[in-house]
């Protein structure tokens, strides 16, 4: 990683209109004041511990490391930009062992956003945090997407390891190309999570308008709850390198005007990206209540744009969810609504074969494609099943999965919308649509808990399937929990 000089001197450091408990004399912050002494610029390292004020706003700009032993607390209210210059394209990189507490509010969240005037997707490279918790990799594997060094390094044996807490917290127009020694087609996600543990809090977090992924998880345990994808380039949740934690409560809305050249998934997963089944931990995610939302038909006018990568492909999306390269999967009580070329699609026959063996499954969820009969679908070379069988297995009295001939039939109040976007569009109808859906928390990979969701792997027991609740529906778990900000009421924006 180049190392930028830093150019105050340390009587000038100290005079920073900010707090930070200061472990030793040597530690340097690295906040660069600017002309306007309520906008100051983050550079370099976070040594120790330092405390940011709601009053400013942060430019960061390079990639901006909280080392081994560091904190970096953000409270509510506070907004960070992401330069966006050739070669300094901010990154917040929090290294193995470091800790990043964004603490936003219900009603005032933690904003990372672009520095640019006229904002766009992947202004910024975004938010990495490394840490600790297995992975299916050596422990000296380096996260994509900046220059390697040994703080990109992520992965080891402490499954409970703790990189903070990320809550009420917005990530807008980052997931861009870090213009460094990197190159092109190798982009920092919205929000990246390597080896990052169950020890690590992060719920309420809304990507939106990635360059790349809007999350993706390289093995670890942590058990996010309450996320939102909206508008990403890529895929909206990515699963690699043995990742074996839960999430409970997601949404992703696409753009039919933004996808790329990879073929945009509402979800993707791989146990390793190089196809070794042998590799463990193996990726298996647990899943419920998400809803995937896709283009819906609605035909790209410039395929060409935007443009991700130097090849010039065509951007197109492909699947609400495609599980590959000898990935596991247990996902139950979601929908998955509008994408071309099938609802759910299955690749490979180790990832086939392990639902026919129970050791992965796809339970209670409502699944549609715009493609006829490609609600359930297998990629080319699975053998185990065909389109046909395989819908035939998952819509048994098992797994109980229901086909929806068209996206309407999922009965949600308006989900498609991308005018004056609200999180009420994406509740069910009615009470009585809701109590049809059902859900299905049964098994102990989907033990149910009453208590609130917090860094367990527990889940809520509701009695539907998706994100929300039907309109009106009271009891544990049915409020809308992404209320649009208004005024000084909510935290999500679309």
């Amino acid at each position: 990683m180049k190392t930028i000089s830093k150019i105050l001197s340390i009587a000038a450091i100290a005079a920073v209109a900010f707090t930070a408990c200061k472990k030793d004399s040597s530690l340097v912050r690295d906040v660069v004041p600017g002309t306007n002494p309520n906008i100051d610029t983050l550079k370099n390292n976070v040594t120790g511990t330092v405390n940011l004020v709601a009053t400013k706003t942060y430019i960061i700009k390079g990639i901006v490391t909280i080392k081994s032993g560091a904190v970096l607390n953000i409270p509510a209210g506070t907004t960070l930009k992401g330069f966006g210059a050739a070669g300094q394209k901010g990154v917040l990189l929090v290294a193995r062992g470091g800790r990043l507490n964004s603490n936003g509010t219900v009603n005032n969240p933690v904003i990372f956003t672009s520095n640019q005037a006229t904002p766009a997707n992947g202004d910024w490279g975004g938010i990495i945090v490394l840490g600790s918790a297995p992975t299916n990799k050596p422990t000296t594997t380096t996260i994509e997407g900046i220059p390697a060094s040994s703080d990109t390094q992520y992965g080891g044996a402490n499954a409970n390891d703790n990189s903070g807490n990320i809550t009420y917290t917005r990530v807008e127009y980052a997931g861009g190309v870090y213009q460094g020694a990197i190159g092109n087609n190798n982009e920092v996600n919205g929000l990246t999570f390597g080896g990052v543990g169950a020890g690590t809090l992060v719920d309420h977090v809304q990507v939106s308008y990635s360059g790349d992924d809007s999350f993706e998880f390289f093995g670890g345990t942590v058990n996010p709850k309450y996320l939102i994808s909206y508008r990403a380039i890529d895929d909206d949740f990515d699963f690699d390198f043995g990742y074996q934690g839960s999430l409970q409560f997601l949404l992703a809305l696409r753009d039919p005007e933004i996808n790329d050249q990879s073929k945009s998934n509402g979800i993707e997963c791989d146990n390793d990206n190089t196809g070794i089944a042998t590799n463990t931990p193996r990726t298996r995610p647990v899943i419920s209540n998400l809803t995937i939302l896709g283009n819906n038909g609605v035909a790209d006018s410039n395929p060409d744009f935007p443009v991700t990568s130097a090849t010039g492909v065509d951007g197109s999306f492909q699947a609400g969810a495609h599980f590959r390269r000898n990935t596991g999967l247990k996902v139950r009580n979601s929908i998955f609504l509008g994408f071309p070329a099938a609802g759910l699609l299955i690749d490979g026959n180790v990832t086939a074969d392990s639902l026919t063996a129970g050791t992965s499954e796809f339970r209670k969820n409502f699944v549609h494609s715009n493609a006829a009969n490609k609600a359930f679908a297998v990629a080319t070379g699975t053998t185990s099943y065909t389109d046909a069988t395989l819908k035939t297995f998952l819509t048994n009295a098992t797994n109980t999965n229901v086909e929806l001939a068209t996206a309407s039939a999922a009965n949600l109040v308006n989900p498609f919308n991308l005018t004056s976007v609200n999180s009420t569009q994406f509740f069910i109808n009615s009470s009585t649509a809701a109590a049809a859906s059902g859900a299905d928390f049964t098994s102990s990979s989907f033990a149910s808990s009453t208590s609130p969701v917090a860094r367990s792997k527990t889940f809520l027991t509701v009695a539907f399937r998706g994100a929300f609740a039907h309109t009106g529906a009271t009891g544990t778990g049915t409020g809308n929990w992404a209320t649009v900000r208004s005024g000084s009421t909510g935290w999500t924006k679309f």
